[in-house]
């Protein structure tokens, strides 16, 4: 697939030129992850509007994983997810993910007519329960940690620049590194671990990054120099 085709798949706009090409991008890869576990969390029976705030509060950004998908529309989300999941078997990032980008058992995977239907729904007519939102959210945030160490130390972007990207481009208060610096390095390598006994009992590979093993090991905050 030609570089043309892949700009023409993204959800969002790359802002700075990757140090290496790779299929899926960098912050469109990251916001595939998400989409991807919101499309598994639905799967499980999870609410729309309950997968919807806990993605909204993980990264406290102006919109929900579900609300954005239904902006940029189901038939692009699909396109790019399937670009993911295709069968270039031997390519770099089903090296490093295996089948995580899979769509096996993923709402995403349905018609585009039965999501837009899922997904048309009223919503906020159900109380929320705070423990589960609590939990959706860690989940969230351990697939954003994972995605982020993975895809810098592969030396596909930089740190700052992914920072800068999640907060300017996708609107979240604080990047997935000054997430992880807020509530320690040990307790985001436990979410991790957390959503990595998730995968597996799915099926679905989870793998945990070197760069994180290692800074986990140092026990240090990670250093984010301003651009």
């Amino acid at each position: 697939m030609s570089l043309e085709t892949k700009t023409d798949l993204n959800l969002v706009q790359e802002p700075f030129p990757l140090k290496k090409e790779r299929r899926g991008g960098a912050l469109n890869l990251l916001l595939a992850s998400l989409i991807l576990e919101a499309g598994r969390m639905l799967e499980e029976g999870r609410t729309v509007n309950e997968v919807e705030e806990a993605s909204q509060r993980a990264f406290s950004g102006p919109e929900g994983i579900l609300s954005f998908c239904q902006r940029r529309g189901f038939s692009q989300i699909q396109a790019y997810l399937m670009y993911l999941a295709g069968p270039e078997s031997e390519d770099e990032l089903r090296k490093s993910y295996d089948n995580f980008f899979s769509l096996k058992s993923n709402i995403f995977s349905h018609p585009v007519d039965e999501l837009t239907e899922i997904f048309g729904e009223e919503k906020n007519l159900e109380l929320l329960d705070e423990m589960t939102v609590d939990l959706l959210v860690r989940r969230f945030w351990a697939v954003a940690f994972m995605v982020a160490t993975e895809l810098v130390g592969s030396r596909i972007i930089d740190l700052e620049q992914l920072e800068e990207a999640c907060e300017q481009e996708l609107g979240w208060q604080k990047g997935p590194f000054a997430l992880m610096n807020q509530m320690g390095i040990q307790e985001a390598m436990r979410l991790v671990i957390e959503q990595l006994e998730i995968s597996h009992r799915k099926e679905i590979n989870f793998p945990v990054p070197p760069l994180l093993i290692n800074q986990t090991q140092v026990n240090a905050p990670w250093v984010i120099r301003k651009q």
